[in-house]
């Protein structure tokens, strides 16, 4: 159950969320490294010593979002990271809040870029049926390479599983599998 998502273009940096095939969808955690020599100790979404700008995005205490530690030496790829996982936080958060035209979404994506249309799509769907999300959502593997073609820009990509998330529909309480 790890999803494929494909998010173009946010304020410097796109996004790709993929379905990483058998490691991603084994839910070991435990800290071995894969291929590419990362840790996979997962850490929940950013949470500088600063506040990063934009709107406050508080989970419900059921739902979570973490992202697999990725260290960075360049200042700019990290920030790209950090944007990317903020971006991917703000579209749960705005599902959890049930608000397609959220603020923090719109925040973290270029308006009318197709981020920005596929986060209020996402939340719209999930507000309209009446369902939220519960449980955790990780995203592993990590990479932040420059955008082709664009002179500052970046390419974020990670795995996001939702194994580990369910559906709640608001009105019975009655969780389901994602």
């Amino acid at each position: 159950r790890v999803r494929a998502l494909s998010i173009a273009c946010l304020a410097g940096a796109s996004v790709l969320l993929a379905g990483c095939g058998e490691a991603a969808d084994s839910g070991d955690d435990k800290g071995s490294a894969p291929a590419g020599g990362t840790s996979t100790k997962a850490t929940p979404s950013p949470e500088p010593t600063t506040p990063p700008p934009g709107p406050e995005m508080k989970l419900p205490s059921n739902l979570k979002v973490t992202f697999e530690e990725t260290p960075l030496e360049d200042a700019d790829e990290a920030a790209a990271l950090r944007d990317a996982q903020l971006y991917a936080t703000s579209t749960v958060f705005g599902i959890a809040e049930q608000d397609p035209k959220s603020k923090a979404p719109r925040y973290y994506s270029v308006p009318g870029s197709q981020a920005e249309e596929y986060a209020q799509y996402r939340i719209g769907v999930y507000a309209q049926e009446g369902l939220t999300m519960v449980g955790e959502r990780r995203h592993s593997r990590a990479e932040v390479r420059p955008a082709d073609g664009k002179k500052d820009g970046y390419t974020v990509t990670f795995c996001s599983d939702e194994s580990k998330v369910a559906g709640k529909h608001i009105g019975s309480g009655e969780t389901f599998p994602s």
